[in-house]
C-alpha cells in the first residue's frame, strides 16, 4: 500500500488569488474577515460602485463572519451557533470584492506585498497591494500563566463555543455515572478566568445553562454540586460602577463564586491562584485578555505597550505610507480622553466606515475627515432576561436592559435571513426545552 507523502509548503508562486488587471485601479488589500475587515471591504466597494476604479481584495482565514456579541448564547445552546455566523463569500461577490480564505504568514512593506496560503494548499501565494488595510483581530493571550495553552478552554471563535458547550455536556454526562462526592464535584466545577465583558457574559450563561437547564436532565446530581467561579480583580472594571455593582449581585444571587485572586497556573487538575490555592476542575475558561495577531506584532513599526500599532486620525500607520490599521490592530487616540479607543465591535464598525470614507476622498482628490468618534455605550447580558446597559448616561438594569440588548443586536446580524434564524432561536426557546445533546466531533475515529 503507498502511503501519500506529507505536503510540505512551497516558495511563494506569484500572484495566484489576485486577478490580473489590465487597468491602473489601485488594488486595496484588506487583511481580516471580523468587523473591521469585512465592514471596511463592504462601505469601500459601495461608496466606489460605478464611480471609481478600485480593486478590493479581503483575506481571512475563515470564509465566515463571527457575530461575536452573541457567541457566549451560542456556546451555551441559547442560539444555534451556525446561525451567529455568516459566510462571506456571498457579501463580498454582491459588490465584485475578491476573496481569499488563507491566513498570512508575512508582510514585506518595502515591496509591497504580503505571503499568505490556504492551511490544506502547498503553494504560498503573493498578493500585492497598493494599500494595505491590517484588520487581523487579536488572540487570547494564553501566555500570560503557565498551562494556560495546553489546559485552559478559551473562548474566542465559533469553535470555542462547540468546545465548551461539549465539555460541559460531558462532564454532566460523567458526573452522572459516579458516587464519589469529591469526583463529581471535581467535575461540575467550571471557572472562567476573566470578569470583563466577555468572561462575565459567559459565565452568566453557563449558570443558567447548568443550574436552570442541565440539572433537571440528571436528577441524580444534587444542585450543590454544581459549582461557578469566575476569577476576576473586579466585575466589568470598564464598566460603571452602579450597573458593575448590579451585575456583581446578580452573579453573588446566582450562587456564583468571586474569585479575586489572581490566576497563577492551569493544569489538568485545575487552576491554581497566586496564593496557593487550587480550585480543581475539569473546565478552566480564559477570557483574561488578549493579544494581537502574530503578523502585526512582528511588523518593524511603531507600537504600543499592548502591541497594537500606533496610528493617526486618519488610520495611517506610524511611519509606512498606505498602510493603515484599525480595530484590534490600532492604537488610536480617542482626543476625548486621551487614551487608546477600546478595542470593541462597536468602535471597529465606526473605525471601518470613517476608514472606507477617507479612502474615498483620497481616490477622489478630496479632502479628508480625521476621526472623531464617542462611544455610543454598552450592553452587557446576564442571561435569565437580565442584562445592564449605559446608553451615555442613561442607565438600565434587568429584563429592560436585556430586551433593549436582544433587539440592538438582532438589527446588527448582517442579513435578514440571519436575524430570523436568531429570532427563530429564541422564540423556539420561550415554548422548548433547550436542545442538551453533545455534539461528538470524532464520533467513528478509531474504530
Amino acid at each position: 500500500m503507498m502511503v501519500p507523502q506529507q505536503m510540505t509548503a512551497r516558495p511563494a508562486a506569484g500572484r495566484v488569488l489576485a486577478r490580473p488587471s489590465t487597468s491602473l485601479a489601485p488594488r486595496i488589500v484588506i487583511l481580516g474577515g471580523g468587523f473591521a475587515g469585512v465592514t471596511t471591504a463592504l462601505e469601500l466597494a459601495k461608496r466606489c460602485a460605478g464611480l471609481l476604479p478600485v480593486h478590493i481584495t479581503l483575506v481571512s482565514d475563515k470564509n465566515f463572519f463571527l457575530f461575536t456579541p452573541m457567541l457566549a448564547e451560542a456556546a451555551t445552546g441559547a442560539v444555534e451557533t451556525r446561525h451567529v455566523l455568516y459566510p462571506i463569500r456571498p457579501l463580498c461577490g454582491a459588490w465584485g470584492i475578491e476573496f481569499g480564505e488563507m491566513r498570512v504568514e508575512a508582510v514585506d512593506l518595502e515591496r509591497r506585498r504580503l505571503v499568505a496560503r490556504h492551511r490544506r494548499s502547498p503553494v504560498r501565494q503573493q498578493v500585492h497591494y497598493d494599500r494595505l488595510l491590517l484588520a487581523l483581530g487579536a488572540t487570547p493571550n494564553v501566555a500570560l500563566v503557565p498551562g494556560a495553552a495546553e489546559h485552559a478552554l478559551t473562548f474566542k471563535g465559533v469553535g470555542d463555543a462547540v468546545v465548551i458547550r461539549n465539555r460541559v455536556i460531558d462532564l454532566f454526562e460523567a458526573a452522572a455515572l459516579t458516587d464519589d462526592p469529591w469526583a463529581r464535584q471535581r467535575l461540575l466545577t467550571f471557572v472562567v478566568v476573566g470578569a470583563g465583558h466577555a468572561g462575565t457574559e459567559l459565565m452568566a450563561a453557563l449558570e443558567e445553562l447548568t443550574r436552570g437547564i442541565l440539572l433537571r436532565h440528571y436528577p441524580s446530581i444534587p444542585r450543590e454540586t454544581v459549582r461557578l467561579v469566575l476569577v476576576g480583580s473586579a466585575i466589568l472594571p470598564q464598566t460603571a460602577t452602579n450597573l458593575a455593582a448590579y451585575a456583581k449581585e446578580q452573579l453573588l444571587g446566582r450562587g456564583i463564586e468571586l474569585e479575586t485572586a489572581r490566576a497563577a497556573a492551569v493544569s489538568a487538575d485545575g487552576l491554581t491562584l497566586q496564593d496557593g490555592r487550587v480550585t480543581p476542575s475539569h473546565c478552566v475558561i480564559w477570557t483574561a485578555g488578549n493579544r494581537v495577531s502574530p503578523v502585526v506584532a512582528n511588523l518593524p513599526v511603531a507600537k504600543a505597550k499592548d502591541g497594537r500599532l500606533l496610528v493617526n486620525e486618519f488610520f495611517e500607520v506610524n511611519g509606512v505610507r498606505d498602510v493603515y490599521a484599525l480595530g484590534d490592530n490600532a492604537a488610536q487616540t480617542d482626543p476625548g480622553t486621551g487614551q487608546p479607543y477600546v478595542a470593541t465591535a462597536q468602535v471597529a464598525i465606526r473605525q471601518a466606515r470613517a476608514l472606507a470614507g477617507q479612502l474615498e476622498a483620497e481616490l477622489t482628490g478630496r479632502a479628508r475627515r480625521p476621526f472623531r468618534f464617542r462611544v455610543l455605550g454598552e450592553m452587557v447580558p446576564l442571561s435569565r432576561r437580565t442584562a445592564v446597559a449605559d446608553l451615555r448616561g442613561i442607565k438600565l438594569v434587568g429584563f429592560p436592559a436585556w430586551f433593549l440588548w436582544k433587539t440592538v443586536y438582532m438589527l446588527k446580524l448582517p442579513a435578514v435571513a440571519a436575524r430570523l434564524r436568531v429570532v427563530l432561536d429564541w422564540t423556539v426557546e420561550l415554548f422548548f426545552e433547550r436542545d442538551v445533546s453533545e455534539l461528538a466531533l470524532d464520533e467513528g475515529r478509531g474504530a
